[in-house]
């Protein structure tokens, strides 16, 4: 097994003034920054301030943080540069609120005044016809490029330091603070904080300014002995009986989906990516079967692999990730088994090292599950589940290894008519509840599923799952060389009892076998619906079923030649066209 993984967040964003300092900065705060910083924590300073005036009441910042964003976010101090982040708000305004006796301070970009001041700002900015907005922080007031915002700044920031949002935490006490808290994965006010912004927190420290802030840079959150989910940060499954929206957070957990085979898990993951994806989390996803290729077509993911010459490197994925790309979905389906065991311990080893330098991928999801993640695996040693951020899906939870499945967070079990028994010992195992409770939860149709959350002990819930956004495109190997077990696999008759010898373990070989096939075989076939319930049962391809179900509609056992021969072109004829329409584009 790998060491400890690090801790989930890597940078503190901290407004200065009330906040980190109520005048100067204490000697405990400075040592508690100083050993944030030694462990690698990042710190960005994210203030009102203009530059050369924080410098007069901290002029060692540079000793203590990484990063400055000053004037509410105009300006990025880092590296030892210093660049604007907007246009200046402009010296005629400046000039006519000096001729109107207005006392105030020109930064790079904005300007600084009193809140008593605010009519007489107005009305030159009016005047003007200026975009601005003014922004109170207590009894100050900035003059600001409209959209100009902390948060705005400290994405600046961390794109340049090469964090994410994500992994941050947002400090301050006062209005101007809302976006940057916003900005973060948690929010955070200290305890002299306004009421305004310690109602909108997801944290009140019990401290004021830098006594809080060195209470929370050595607590319990930064070390994950205290995970924190904010509410504004969940994933949505689906809508319970009630229809009320079923939620999981979307961090700092491990999830399970687990099911038999063909009722959905993959669906049910691609669901799961897409929510995490639109929330902008960035993810790694391992696909063996290539069920998720479709998620490149979001803003921000990428797509390789299928074939050999487009499937990046492990290394290669972790760069696209460092150059911007936000997710990599890795599709392994044009693999053997041997090499897709080897590309999927090296991919963990290179998501590893990576999470543990700048805690980018936040989710690591690996379909298919029970292989790199089995009892004997290789990737077993490489990646530790306890640290939280892993997405597994698997139809045999049992193969995984023993630290994988103590380390669950949440299962999600989908529900069949018939669930099998490890599907309802893991769930009941999560959520704490006997076996009977979760098996009457989990026994119904097909696109309904059971959350059991540890979070939660005692409660589990039954949901219709949600609709996705991007194709599920169920098995792409359905049209090549490999295909489903042989006990799902289609078997050819010439009539009842009368079997021709023919198998179709995917859709590749129902159409050559469609192609063909005896007429009688179609005169058998057809009425019975078996080829469109064969593809709508197997593959859960409910638009190819249709398209299949109403050719076959046309064929009675005693049709004539003619119309034989044109059913048997029409049925080819959809899968052709289904096969097109599913593969992605390059």
């Amino acid at each position: 097994m790998a060491g400890h993984a690090a801790a989930y967040f890597r940078v503190v964003a901290v407004d200065f003034d009330g906040t980190l300092a109520e005048g100067a900065v204490g000697d405990a705060t400075l040592a508690a920054l100083a050993s944030a910083r030694a462990r690698q924590l990042r710190i960005v300073l994210v203030t009102g301030r203009i530059l050369d005036e924080l410098r007069e009441d901290f002029p060692q910042f540079d000793d203590y943080v990484d990063a400055v964003v000053a004037e509410n976010g105009g300006v990025l101090a880092v590296g030892g540069g210093i660049r604007r982040l907007a246009a200046p708000v402009g010296s005629a305004v400046s000039e006519d609120l000096a001729a109107r006796g207005v006392a105030h301070r020109c930064g790079l970009v904005l300007l600084a005044c009193a809140v008593a001041d605010e009519r007489a700002v107005s009305e030159v900015i009016r005047d003007h016809g200026l975009d601005c907005q003014l922004v109170r922080n207590r009894g100050e007031l900035m003059v600001l490029p409209a959209g100009v915002t902390k948060g705005t700044g400290l994405a600046a920031a961390l794109g340049v330091l090469g964090l994410s949002p994500h992994n941050a935490i947002g400090v301050g006490d006062a209005e101007n603070d809302h976006s940057l808290l916003d900005a973060c994965e948690v929010g955070v006010a200290v305890a002299n904080a306004v009421e305004s912004l310690r109602a909108h927190a997801d944290v009140v420290l019990p401290q004021r300014a830098g006594e809080g802030v060195a209470e929370l840079l050595t607590g319990p959150l930064l070390d994950g002995r205290a995970p924190l989910h904010p509410r504004r940060w969940r994933v949505r499954l689906g809508v319970d009986d009630q229809g009320d929206v079923v939620t999981i957070p979307a961090s700092q957990l491990n999830v399970v989906i687990c099911g038999s085979s063909g009722a959905g898990k993959s669906y049910l993951a691609g669901l799961v990516l897409e929510e995490l994806v639109e929330l902008g989390y960035s993810v790694v996803v391992c696909d063996p079967e290539g069920d998720h290729h479709g998620l490149g077509e979001l803003r921000g993911v990428y797509a390789t692999g299928g074939d050999e010459a487009r499937l990046a490197d492990p290394a290669d994925v972790v760069r696209l990730l460092r150059h911007g790309c936000s997710s990599v979905v890795a599709d392994l389906s044009h693999l053997g088994p041997a090499d897709q065991a080897t590309y999927a311990a090296r991919l963990a080893c290179e998501v590893e090292a990576h999470r543990a330098a700048v805690g980018l991928p936040q989710w690591f999801a690996l379909d298919e599950a029970h292989g790199p993640l089995g009892r004997n695996a290789e990737a077993r040693r490489l990646i530790d589940p306890a640290g939280q951020g892993y997405l597994l899906v698997t139809w045999q939870p049992t193969d995984l290894s023993a630290d994988a499945l103590a380390a669950v967070d949440a299962v999600v079990a989908l529900g069949s008519p018939e669930p099998e028994s490890q599907f309802v010992d893991l769930a009941a195992a999560v959520a704490g509840l006997p076996r009977s409770d979760i098996a009457r939860l989990l026994t119904g149709p097909c696109g309904r599923a059971v959350l059991a959350s540890r979070d939660h002990p005692h409660q589990a819930v039954a949901f219709t799952i949600g609709t996705r956004a991007t194709p599920h495109l169920r098995h792409l190997h359905k049209y090549d060389q490999r295909g489903v077990e042989p006990a799902r696999q289609f078997r050819f008759l010439a009539g009842t009892a009368a079997p021709t010898g023919a198998i179709a373990a995917n859709l590749a070989e129902l159409e050559a076998e469609l192609g063909r096939c005896g007429d009688e075989v179609l005169r058998h076939h057809c009425p019975r619906g078996d080829f469109s319930r064969w593809v709508a049962d197997v593959f859960l391809d409910q638009p190819l079923a249709a398209a299949l179900r109403a050719a076959e509609a046309g064929l009675a056992a005693g049709s004539h030649q003619a119309l034989v021969d044109q059913v048997r072109l029409t049925l080819i004829a959809a899968l052709q066209e289904r096969h097109l329409h599913l593969r992605p584009t390059t």
